[in-house]
């Protein structure tokens, strides 16, 4: 798991029950390819990475840093086909975008499953 800025406290609430890695980002720019990669063991990875702007911004950072590993990777955020016109709470909003943590534990359930 890969948490980028204000989506931290929903990934480790949707994660406290798996025994998954959890690695923190406050900034993803420059992207930390080398402590990512540090941080892969196996000879293979699922991957989740949860960024709180457009889905997928910084996926091709996560291949390049995992470019001779095998892996599969999600990143849910922002979908292009949902926008959010209308009022209401950051939870609201999060909740509408699947970055709440309820969505966040379907992503890593897909990615495990």
């Amino acid at each position: 798991m890969l948490a980028v800025g204000p989506t931290l406290d929903p990934v480790l609430e949707a994660t406290s029950a798996l025994d998954v890695t959890v690695l923190y980002a406050n900034t993803v720019r420059p992207f930390d390819h080398a402590g990512l990669r540090a941080a892969v063991e196996s000879a293979a990875v699922n991957v989740v990475l949860v960024e709180p702007y457009l889905a997928g911004r910084s996926a091709h950072d996560v291949a390049t840093a995992l470019a001779d590993v095998p892996h599969r990777l999600r990143s849910p955020g922002v979908r292009r086909d949902i926008e959010v016109r209308a009022y209401g709470t950051a939870a609201e909003h999060d909740a509408v975008r699947g970055l709440h943590v309820a969505g966040i534990a379907e992503s890593v359930r897909s990615v495990l499953t």
